[in-house]
């Protein structure tokens, strides 16, 4: 009887030897081997010279957002006397979703549609990119009008795009997304800085990329983080004015009333005066008051407007990555190689499966029938 020990060194003479028989064949075979090596090699050759280099450009930048919301809570109280509500910045665009942003199908459209001056000629990245992955070519060849006609001018408006100008469009998205050309991420979580990463064929189009993405985030960000803020602000500003012209009406019925009844003997003729002198009063205290919280309520919204504040910039000329001859060659040799050493293995392990399954059958075959 087999002890498990026994058992176990038995799989593992057979595992040697079904290794040491493949070796012999692959040894057997080694011209084929060889000979697929090097046609591998020839294709990574070719590949090298075919394959177009890349550029990659990477922004780098600080995002300093303030928390704070004292000022505003200390002036929610008088704020809501003129039905005003002082909230602070929405909390969805707060922090890490800063980076989310970045990869937005909407920013990323506004920074494709952007219109750029490049080498003199007024452009923009979508028409760039359309021109360095030959898309206008594949378009043309194909079967549908609509594509074979396609263009996306720079006077027209994005509302007035046809659906297969949105299909393009979206198809650019996705691929700039999924391959990805477009990586955004976040140094540490300790630290406010993050890097935008943008890799394509056309060194102009990576490096306005990445600048553009950067000027339209911040430009959406800033103004969502702030609308609220702002919006109060327009609100108690414009009370205000109301307030101011209440003021103004009634010094000038206070001028008028004194006019009227001049060195008036009777007091009952200067009663106009008193409540117009009153509501002059009220009306000047409540405006002052409205002024100081505004310029408060300016000084708050200031403070929590977030920088986003950009450190280091591409610049020219950007790394550039190429399949050089010597990688592909080894490369493509490798895999040619490894391919023809599997397949020749593949053949053995299915010799031995045929070898199984015919002893199996003629096992059966000669079985007294009970």
């Amino acid at each position: 009887m087999t002890t498990p020990n026994q058992s176990d060194e038995i799989s593992l003479q057979e595992i040697i030897q079904h290794l040491t028989t493949i070796k012999k064949r692959v040894w057997s075979k080694k011209w084929i081997v060889i000979a697929i090596a090097v046609a591998g090699a020839a294709i990574g050759l070719t590949t090298s010279f075919l394959t177009k280099p890349t550029y990659t450009a990477k922004l780098s930048f600080a995002l300093q957002d303030e928390k704070g919301g004292g000022s505003l809570s200390n002036l929610a109280g008088l704020a809501s006397q003129f039905g005003v509500n002082i909230g602070g910045a929405s909390s969805a665009f707060g922090g890490d979703n800063l980076y989310e942003l970045f990869a937005s199908l909407r920013l990323v459209e506004q920074t494709l549609l952007c219109p750029t001056t490049i080498n003199g000629k007024t452009t923009n990245l979508l028409n760039l990119y359309i021109d360095t992955y030959e898309l206008q070519k594949k378009w043309s060849k194909s079967k549908k009008p609509e594509l074979q006609k396609m263009a996306f001018p720079l006077s027209q408006d994005r509302k007035t795009y046809t659906r297969a100008q949105d299909s393009i469009l979206q198809s650019i998205y996705k691929r700039i997304i999924k391959k990805p050309m477009l990586t955004v991420a976040q140094r540490s979580k300790k630290l406010s800085i993050g890097d935008i990463t943008f890799v394509s064929e056309n060194e102009d189009l990576s490096k306005l990329f990445v600048e553009n993405l950067i000027r339209e985030t911040t430009d959406f960000y800033v103004y969502t983080k702030t609308k609220v803020s702002r919006d109060n602000y327009m609100k108690l500003l414009h009370q205000a004015d109301s307030v101011k012209a209440i003021f103004n009406g009634a010094v000038a019925a206070r001028a008028s009333q004194a006019d009227a009844v001049p060195n008036a003997v009777r007091q009952v003729a200067s009663v106009g005066v008193v409540r117009s002198q009153s509501n002059m009063q009220v009306a000047g205290a409540t405006y002052a008051e409205m002024i100081k919280n505004l310029e408060v309520m300016k000084m708050t919204i200031n403070q929590e407007t977030p920088l986003v504040q950009v450190i280091d910039a591409p610049t020219y000329p950007l790394e550039k990555q190429r399949l050089g001859k010597a990688k592909g060659i080894l490369i493509g040799g490798f895999i040619g190689g490894f391919l023809a050493i599997l397949w020749f293995a593949a053949l053995y392990f299915w010799s031995l499966f045929k070898v199984s399954l015919k002893e199996e059958s003629e096992k059966q075959e000669t079985e007294p029938l009970t």
